[in-house]
């Protein structure tokens, strides 16, 4: 690639391209284009406002001033890949088969990255992909216009960052192809609000009718359009974060010039005359379309070609807007200063509100549009009512389903954010049903997948949690019958953690109290459990017992037996349960150890068995 050249040096490159292609026209018989405009992209990307009007402006300027046949312009919104390269195919047998020099014309506005165009399907479409393929048409100049974020990349192999205004000059063929991106293969592609559209399709769009007519003859050459489209998107991105060099690619070889439109053509003709560099946008009569915007030149009139009918033109001045309607049809061309113009504020929108006086038709269209600006704004909420008003409608309307899907996936973005898992996967799958499609999205389906295998094991350890009682009971009562803790015992207990149970019982019979702790080894509702506890007797705390005489008592074979219950430390093993009700039980065996009547250290086994209610 050569060094970047700018101001008299771009000049000299269009120069320069046109020496190596003497002047001679050499417009082909049969003309083809593909248009494609997708404001949806990948499940990741920030819907565009206004890909699909971009594509719709190329079009119509293809057939009104281009030679193409209405019948010969396929214009597809928001298709998959499959499609894409199908049409390709097509192209191919057509050019083939039309037996007369061809050119095919391929347009695309929407995103991409560095390798990939973002339209769904498998397998992406590639830059690569795209360049091979245009090589390959059975036509004898195939011109390509990308208009994406780093379609520079489109322009050479490798995707590496583009030099400025480069130019790669291939020649041993009779035939050709033209490459020409909105962006270096290391910038972003912008839109903008007061365009309505991209800011590299505008200005190529406004070339084509005419304002990159440099010579006066009538003709737009790609030279003159690529060099109109060139310096007005470096001038309007120059003061911007993020500035836009376009870049081309050529690969021709023979005699000519590839004259892309004749102003002649139009039918009715509009003059801006020579002065300042004024600024006027051109609209259709129900000011939902910008058809072309130029500035005045200090050098020569500039003519606007286009269809008889009614427009409104707005004069952006200093500090207000002014705005008039006017009538061109066949005949003298008409003069814009000459209209009648009225102020309007500065700070009143290029494009009106809601057009009031719309078919209904064209009313689904500009809501749909209108949905798309919104959701690109960040209001995914307001544009999902949008959608769904569409739907309501017309439920075919696949880019309504496509824009509500995106708007669900901004919104999962959104409980992303404030850590609602649920919410993000409902908005989720709400998508999927949505849009189908994004079962096969790069992007969408690993984030999914990933939320959904979240899901999954946050609601197994709910199940596992809901299937253990414990976790949301925190107190129980139960009685202890004949047990280690006591002969008739109530006892009060505490859950702490799910698995830790102090324990307090009130020994009815034994005349005393009963202190300890059990814990869960497992979660589930059965559980084996470990526990250590302790008795005393109200005698051993020097407390008169009414109820029981001494164990150390008259009667030595039921002293001896019952000693335990003066005083005892124990270990316990067993098996506790706990019902989905809140009845527990838990038995087992316990080993103690304590003082018989002749004041030796005993140690014997008792079993354990505890009845109670968790609340």
């Amino acid at each position: 690639m050569r060094p970047p050249v700018s101001g008299f040096g771009i000049r000299a490159a269009c120069l320069l391209v046109m020496a190596l292609v003497p002047l001679r026209q050499a417009r082909a018989e049969q003309r083809y284009a593909l248009v494609i405009g997708s404001n949806a992209g990948w499940s990741q990307d920030r819907p565009l406002r206004y890909a699909e009007n971009d594509a719709e402006q190329v079009r119509d300027v293809l057939i009104a001033l281009g030679g193409f046949a209405a019948d010969h312009v396929a214009l597809l919104r928001d298709p998959d890949t499959a499609e894409v390269r199908g049409r390709l195919r097509t192209l191919d047998r057509t050019a083939g088969l039309s037996g007369e020099n061809s050119l095919v014309f391929v347009y695309y506005s929407g995103h991409a990255d560095d390798r990939h165009l973002h339209l769904r399907g498998e397998p992406p479409l590639s830059h690569a992909e795209l360049q091979d393929e245009l090589r390959r048409l059975s036509a004898t100049i195939k011109l390509a216009v990308i208009d994406a974020c780093k379609s520079g990349a489109v322009t050479h192999k490798g995707g590496g960052p583009t030099q400025e205004f480069g130019i790669d000059v291939v020649a041993p063929q009779l035939s050709g192809l033209v490459l020409l991106t909105s962006s270096g293969a290391d910038e972003l592609s912008q839109e903008s609000r007061a365009l309505a559209g991209s800011v590299f399709t505008h200005h190529l769009v406004s070339g084509l009718r005419g304002a990159a007519d440099e010579d006066d003859d009538q003709r737009i050459t790609v030279a003159e359009a690529y060099h109109y489209a060139y310096e007005r998107t470096r001038a309007d991105t120059a003061t911007s974060r993020a500035l836009q060099r376009p870049a081309f690619r050529y690969e021709l070889s023979g005699q000519g010039e590839i004259v892309l439109t004749q102003l002649a053509s139009g039918q009715a003709q509009l003059r801006i005359p020579r002065g300042p560099p004024q600024r006027y946008v051109i609209l259709d009569a129900h000011e939902w379309r910008l058809i072309a915007g130029v500035r005045a030149s200090p050098d020569r009139d500039t003519w606007l070609a286009l269809a008889p009918g009614t427009y409104h033109v707005k004069r952006v001045l200093e500090n207000r807007i002014e705005v008039a309607s006017i009538t061109i049809g066949v005949g003298p061309p008409t003069d814009i200063d000459r209209a009648a113009y009225r102020s309007a504020p500065l700070s009143s929108d290029i494009l009106k509100g809601e057009p009031s006086d719309l078919s209904s038709f064209e009313h689904h269209e500009w809501v749909r549009a209108h949905a798309f600006a919104v959701l690109a704004e960040g209001q995914a909420t307001a544009s999902l009512n949008l959608f769904d008003g569409l739907l309501r409608e017309s439920p075919g309307d696949m880019l309504a389903w496509r824009g509500r899907a995106r708007a669900l996936i901004r919104m999962a973005e959104s409980y992303r954010r404030v850590g609602d898992a649920q919410g993000e996967e409902r908005a989720l799958q709400e998508a999927l049903r949505s849009d189908p499609a994004l079962s096969n999205d790069a992007e969408f389906q690993p984030r999914y997948q990933e939320l959904v295998a979240r899901h999954a094991a946050e609601q197994a350890a709910a199940t596992v949690k809901d299937d253990n009682p414990r976790s949301v009971r925190r107190f129980g009562l139960g009685v202890e019958l004949f047990s280690a803790r006591g002969l008739a015992a109530i006892s009060g207990t505490a859950v702490i953690a799910d698995r830790v149970f102090p324990r307090v019982a009130v020994d009815l019979i034994g005349a005393g109290l009963d202190v300890g702790a059990s814990v869960a080894l497992l979660r589930s509702r059965w559980t084996p459990y470990l526990a250590l506890g302790g008795h005393v007797s109200l005698q051993w705390l020097g407390l008169d017992s009414p109820s029981m005489p001494p164990a150390t008592g008259s009667d030595p074979a039921m002293s001896d037996h019952i000693a335990w219950l003066d005083l005892q430390a124990r270990l316990e093993l067993g098996v506790q349960f706990v019902g989905t009700s809140g009845f527990t039980t838990e038995l087992g065996l316990a080993a103690m150890i304590y003082e018989d009547g002749a004041k030796r250290s005993t140690a014997t086994t008792w079993p354990v068995l505890h009845a109670g209610y968790l609340f």
